[in-house]
Formats: C-alpha cells, structure tokens, sequence
C-alpha cells in the first residue's frame, strides 16, 4: 500500500492533517467504526492497525479504491 494512498483514504474518512500524521507514525488509531469501514470499502487490513509503519513498508499490494465497480 502506498502511503499517499492511505492519506487519501484517511482524508476521505474526515480526519485533519494532524491527525493524519499521528495515525501514520503510529501514536494513534483510527477509530474502530472507522478501521471497520476502511476494511471493508478499501481492504485494509485489522491487523495492519497494530503497526501500521511496518504494514505500510512491508506491503506492495495496492488496495482497493472503492468497492463498487462501474464496467466501460
């Protein structure tokens, strides 16, 4: 996963720039509705909020950027 992408995705769930940063080096959290939305619209793990600096390091993957999915 990609830490810009993770950005975004925290962006999108309303949370500031401050809180951003505290939630990417790991003094915080998310909260649980939260972490419970972005695993299910995005694929993130609930494990990976343990430690997310060694999640995001050790994970290429990329996750998913919505759950639906519109056909051309």
């Amino acid at each position: 996963m990609k830490r810009f992408t993770l950005k975004q995705i925290l962006t999108d769930c309303g949370y500031s720039n401050d809180s951003i940063k505290s939630i990417m080096c790991g003094r915080m959290r998310p909260s649980y509705e939260k972490i419970i939305e972005m695993h299910d619209n995005h694929g993130i793990p609930f494990d990976a909020w343990q430690d997310i600096r060694t999640y995001l390091q050790d994970n290429d993957t990329p996750i998913r950027a919505n759950k639906s999915t519109t056909k051309a």
